[in-house]
């Protein structure tokens, strides 16, 4: 029989497992004046993880070999990160610069309005905005987007917030599948406000709708994500951006300063291209940050939308994206679109350049990189960069 004080001793082992967990689900990096992220990056540590240390090394390596092209200035500068229980337990950039540039993220900035969207709809459930909105409300309403009136093409009295998340909403693509482009006047706009609302005439391709709303089988250039098809577009959101301008009554890039980036901690951010002086944020990227405050953001999503004791974003929308395959800005792999080789739960952040994070809430794991690598790279990049990462893991997933 096991005496009482075995039985004292199992009970106390494992109340010390349980209490060593939730000291790492509760950690949350300070910023960066107050110290920043946790970092331990020798092998020892590594090994008492269950990464192997050495392979470690070569994901990194191989993450640097990737050559960035000339599109200056961000050609200068990589930045890759891995996070493990909340420590950076890998960190490796072309150059010391590279660790406090702001690179252009691209199409991240999309997650971005995702999330701040979120917020957004819990504001009106509170009652601290005077709208309701959900994910179902037309985009269309003078409530919110009076400048779109009168409507540039009458379908877009139809269009929902959702279909703009799945790129569905019929909106100017920004190209074919086949690669062909779409979308034109980006940058050279004569106004920002209409180019994005298909008023502005010198770039008439923002002003129909190439199918209705919600009917992405109309579309002959549709691509697919999995089994799931979508016209990818950038017009559709930067109607967001001029939503939380017209709700909250102060400039996006504000919003999502003082609602998002501030709150956990980001040391700053910097924009590509602003659209004017008045209007900062490009919702559909645009943004301009450090590798290490972009894994700030995707360890908000990481811990379901929490940090420290507030919940920056409700815990169920995050949970709506990061579960579904339907959402190409937050993919996630319950389809196995990664392959079926890597944990349901994954999902990915991503934007041009080949900036991206995957994040795994099952083994509590980050990696991201950060630069301007060719697109056309992409597929057999990723494929490698999962490949070397999971090849990191002595604790793999049984699958």
């Amino acid at each position: 029989m096991i005496d009482s004080r075995t039985i004292y001793l199992l009970i106390l082992a494992v109340l010390l497992i349980l209490v060593g967990y939730a000291s790492e689900e509760d950690y949350f990096p300070p910023p960066g004046f107050e110290g920043g992220w946790r970092k331990n990056t020798s092998p020892e540590f590594a090994r008492s993880i269950g990464i192997d240390p050495g392979k470690l090394a070569e994901f990194g390596e191989f993450n640097l070999s990737i050559p960035n092209t000339s599109w200056k200035p961000y050609a200068d500068y990589k930045g890759i990160v891995v996070i493990k229980d909340g420590w950076i337990v890998g960190e490796w950039y072309n150059t010391p610069a590279a660790r406090e540039f702001k690179t252009y993220i691209s199409s991240n900035g999309k997650s971005f309005a995702m999330m701040l969207f979120g917020i957004l709809v819990n504001d009106g459930i509170a009652g601290t905005v005077p709208n309701v909105v959900d994910p179902e409300s037309k985009v269309y309403d003078v409530r919110w987007l009076k400048q779109g009136f009168p409507l540039s093409d009458p379908r877009k009295d139809h269009i929902t917030f959702e279909q703009i998340f799945q790129h569905t909403s019929g909106l100017c693509p920004e190209r074919t599948a086949s690669g062909e482009d779409v979308e034109e006047g980006r940058d050279e706009w004569t106004d920002y406000t209409k180019w994005v609302l298909g008023k502005d005439e010198s770039w008439p391709q923002t002003k129909p709708l190439y199918f209705d709303p919600g009917r992405i089988e109309q579309y002959a250039g549709r691509d697919m994500s999995g089994e799931y098809a979508n016209a990818y577009s950038s017009v559709g959101f930067c109607h967001l951006g001029l939503v939380f301008n017209n709700i909250y009554h102060v400039p996006a890039h504000r919003v999502l300063w003082d609602r998002l980036l501030e709150p956990i901690g980001f040391s700053g951010i910097d924009f590509h291209a602003p659209p004017s002086d008045s209007t900062k944020w490009f919702s559909a990227g645009g943004l301009r940050m450090t590798p290490r405050d972009y894994s700030r953001f995707a360890y908000l999503l990481l811990r379901d939308g929490r940090w420290q004791d507030a919940q920056i974003v409700p815990g169920d929308w995050v949970e709506r994206f990061r579960s579904s395959p339907k959402y190409p800005n937050i993919r996630s792999n319950v389809d196995g679109v990664f392959g079926d080789q890597y944990p349901e739960d994954m999902f990915r952040i991503a934007g041009s350049g080949l900036n991206w994070a995957f994040i795994v809430p099952s083994l509590d794991l980050i990696a991201l990189r950060t630069g301007r690598a060719d697109n056309q790279t992409w597929a057999e990049i990723e494929r490698e960069f999962l490949r070397k990462l999971f090849d990191c893991l002595s604790n793999k997933p049984e699958l």
